[in-house]
């Protein structure tokens, strides 16, 4: 027996089970047709019952409720399927019932063309056996309703679907079309599951095989192909379908674009990521900043003060609890604090630069403190401000050694002043006393006034000499000796490259005044010098250099001499006076000092300062 109304695939899969007792009936109540699990229920034969009435079929009291629920259905023209509990046929069984879910079948026009039965057997007592017939809402979609669903799944924004029982997509809204830009044949059945991204459909797949065992409800997310060829984010959600007989029919859903949602979470998950690993590297840098000696402060973008490491706890005696939030400034500054130099830090912070400076801030005791302080802006990758971190180095020692290099200075410019004028004046006298003593006659009376005029001048330059004593007397018990800093540097040679065989000699005489065990090592050619420091690269040394040479000079070693990348310092030492010279000289980073020829004791000693000099230029 065919049936003879539309059909879709799960009433088909209806029809031919053993389970259920499918029956159809024209508006007259006329038997159109009844699967063979009804005809063996009811112990009929399918062409024989076709166009019969219920009424010779059914109990009287069982085909009141049909007749009752069929006037009622044309009345109200309702879509909503109506559960009948219809007495069950076979023979000995007591209390059994058949569980009818009574429907309409409407033509293309939405005009009532039959009613569908759709039975299975049950034991309880579920519905109402009034002859009004007790109706509840299906929880699945069939027949006309699943029409009417779709006409107003159409009509929606969000993207709309339905499927089987296998999951096998039966429906999707226009929406779900216009996002993917296809046609509704090619989404059907598996179809749709050709524009997942590939690494999202096995997760896919597990989902809807779990929930086609379990038929319970379910959502997941995966990244979907959209008319334009991209990949967006998509959730999609599921319900399951029953009819009202308990029967799965399949699964309905939505279908959203998470797009947007999901970048912010995905943003959210790197920053995430990023705020614990720089919560581990700022742990890093403070474990390390801790043990260092350098005073190291962070301020926020406002400059103020949000965390101190230890020298600074030490060298000012303020701890972060007092100074957190602050401006250094606020409380560091005081009376010789430069405003020239607090005007160019305040500068660089509005301007958003680093800046190298030396400045005189007072610790909580109101001790002057001397640093060199640079600081660096800190940025995002944005380009916006996040901080400021400033770094600290306490010079007050080297600013205090600066004043007694100044005071000795003096006294040397004393020594200086001794010997170029009385020394130079008396023994000239006595020069000019012998020389006019040549060309005279002298008596005995004139020999003995020679002889006292020589004596006066000798006394005059014994003075002298005494002066000079008391000076370098003074010189050395000052605070500072010249020549201790340098051999606190463990230097193991001074190096002179010189062309000037006597200029190296008398330089040799001068190191070894002020620093008699030193090793002088002493090159006239450029060559040499570059072999024995290739040679020799670790041993710790100060080098004289002289720019003119013939052949290769001084500059063809400076360029030499930093491709070697060694540490040791040069000082220039040359009889030029330009000023080009001075200036081309500042490029080279090892270069300390630019002096002119000849290098004198004093000038050597000084030059023990060099390791904490500026470099040339500054």
């Amino acid at each position: 027996m065919q049936y003879p109304y539309s059909v879709d695939k799960n009433l088909l899969d209806q029809i031919s089970s053993n389970n259920h007792f499918v029956l159809t009936t024209d508006l007259e109540g006329n038997i159109t047709f009844c699967n063979e699990a009804f005809q063996q229920l009811y112990q009929i034969l399918g062409e024989s019952v076709q166009g019969v009435n219920i009424d010779a079929l059914f109990n009287s009291a069982d085909a009141g409720i049909i007749k009752t629920t069929i006037h009622q259905t044309l009345q109200t023209r309702s879509s909503t399927p109506v559960l009948l509990k219809l007495k069950n046929p076979s023979v000995g069984v007591s209390g059994s019932f058949i569980q009818f879910e009574f429907s309409i079948i409407n033509d293309r026009r939405s005009h009532p063309l039959a009613f569908l039965f759709l039975g299975k057997l049950s034991t309880t007592v579920s519905v109402n056996s009034s002859a009004s017939g007790s109706s509840t809402p299906s929880g699945g979609l069939s027949g006309q309703n699943r029409e009417w669903f779709r006409d107003i799944a159409d009509f929606m924004k969000e993207m709309v679907w339905m499927s089987d029982h296998q999951h096998h997509l039966n429906f999707v809204n226009k929406s779900w079309l216009k996002f993917r830009g296809v046609s509704l044949d090619t989404e059907l059945g598996d179809g749709w599951m050709e524009a997942i991204y590939t690494e999202d459909k096995y997760n896919v797949k597990q989902a809807q095989q779990t929930a086609i065992s379990s038929k319970l409800p379910y959502t997941i997310q995966f990244r979907y192909r959209q008319y334009d060829g991209h990949f967006k984010w998509v959730e999609m959600q599921a319900d399951p379908m029953f009819t009202s007989l308990g029967d799965f029919v399949g699964y309905t859903g939505t279908l959203q674009d998470i797009t947007s949602v999901k970048e912010l979470q995905l943003q959210l998950n790197r920053q995430n990521e990023m705020l614990e690993i720089s919560k581990v590297e700022f742990a890093k840098f403070t474990k390390i900043a801790q043990r260092i000696n350098v005073v190291i402060v962070l301020c926020d973008p406002a400059y103020r003060i949000t965390w101190v490491n230890d020298s600074f706890v030490k060298l000012t005696g303020y701890p972060l609890r007092e100074v957190n939030g602050k401006n250094p400034q606020s409380f560091l500054s005081g009376a010789d604090t430069s405003t020239e130099v607090l005007d160019k830090l305040n500068k660089a912070i509005n301007q958003g630069k680093s800046l190298r400076t030396e400045i005189i801030f007072y610790a909580k005791n109101g001790n002057k403190i001397w640093l060199d302080l640079k600081m660096e802006t800190l940025f995002d990758k944005q380009g916006n401000v996040i901080g400021y971190l400033t770094i600290q180095n306490d010079i007050t020692k080297k600013k205090m050694t600066e004043k007694d290099v100044e005071e000795q200075m003096s006294h040397l410019k004393q020594i200086s002043d001794i010997a170029s004028f009385e020394l130079r004046h008396e023994f000239s006298k006595i020069l000019q006393i012998l020389q006019t003593a040549k060309f005279q006659q002298n008596t005995l009376e004139g020999l003995q006034q020679i002889l006292l005029d020589i004596e006066s001048s000798a006394n005059t330059m014994n003075q002298a000499i005494l002066k000079i004593f008391d000076e370098v007397s003074i010189a050395s018990t000052t605070n500072i000796a010249l020549n201790k800093f340098l051999l606190n540097q463990a230097i193991e040679e001074i190096m002179l490259v010189d062309d000037d065989y006597m200029i190296n000699k008398l330089n040799t005489v001068i190191i070894r005044k002020v620093l008699p065990n030193m090793n002088v090592t002493v090159f006239d050619n450029i060559e040499e010098s570059i072999d024995y420091l290739k040679a020799n690269p670790t041993l710790k040394r100060k080098i004289f250099l002289d720019l003119n040479f013939m052949g290769r000079n001084g500059w063809d070693f400076l360029d030499e001499y930093e491709k070697m990348n060694q540490p040791w310092p040069i000082i220039i030492l040359t009889s030029s006076i330009d000023h080009n010279d001075y200036e081309k000289s500042k490029k080279y980073s090892n270069v300390t000092h630019f002096i002119t020829k000849p290098l004198t004791v004093p000038q050597f000693e000084a030059l023990s300062e060099l390791d904490q000099a500026s470099p040339v230029g500054n």
